[in-house]
């Protein structure tokens, strides 16, 4: 199948031995359960394959993507943030003056918090990052690091499950 673009098809041709998940897994999931240094190795594994040069500003966004996942999204049990959230919470039960409230959630993430089903859509995903980067330059910014989205070019580096709706050639977007 065709998307009529060369440049990305050749980019995908390069990485079709790499197999995403389809994306009713949900990407924070995944980000939560996998080390970061393994994340971080398997992009820059897939990257040097497409000899795709990641910079500062490429690690900050990819870095604040992870961040996001872990700390702002829900889980398919939405309380149970992983095993080291999971651990910090037992511990906090026998101090009670640990607990957190409604406004340390809010400065964790002042972008806004997605459910489970909001965090497969690439779409819920992009405004968050473009409310993040808007004094950087918004979109501007993100597609010069990412000509292909960033959010699709980030799964596809880290083989994140994809995200519903990511890539859409018939309208010519890609987030």
């Amino acid at each position: 199948m065709s998307i009529g673009d060369s440049k990305l098809e050749a980019l995908l041709d390069q990485l079709a031995p790499v197999i995403l998940p389809p994306a009713e897994y949900p990407p924070a999931d995944v980000v939560r359960d996998t080390p970061r240094e393994e994340l971080i190795e398997r992009i820059k594994n897939n990257a040097q394959e497409i000899d795709l040069a990641l910079d500062d500003a490429h690690w900050e966004v990819v870095n604040f993507l992870f961040d996001f996942y872990e700390s702002c999204c829900e889980t398919k049990a939405p309380h149970y943030l992983g095993q080291k959230k999971y651990w910090e919470y037992i511990d906090c039960l026998r101090h009670h003056d640990c607990e957190e409230d409604a406004e340390t959630i809010n400065e964790k993430c002042p972008f806004g918090q997605l459910s489970v089903k909001e965090a497969t859509k690439a779409y819920r995903v992009y405004r968050v990052l473009l409310k993040a980067y808007k004094k950087k330059g918004g979109k501007k910014h993100l597609y010069k690091l990412f000509p292909y989205g960033p959010l699709f070019t980030i799964h596809l580096l880290a083989q994140l499950p994809r995200l519903i709706n990511d890539v859409d050639p018939h309208y010519g977007t890609a987030y």
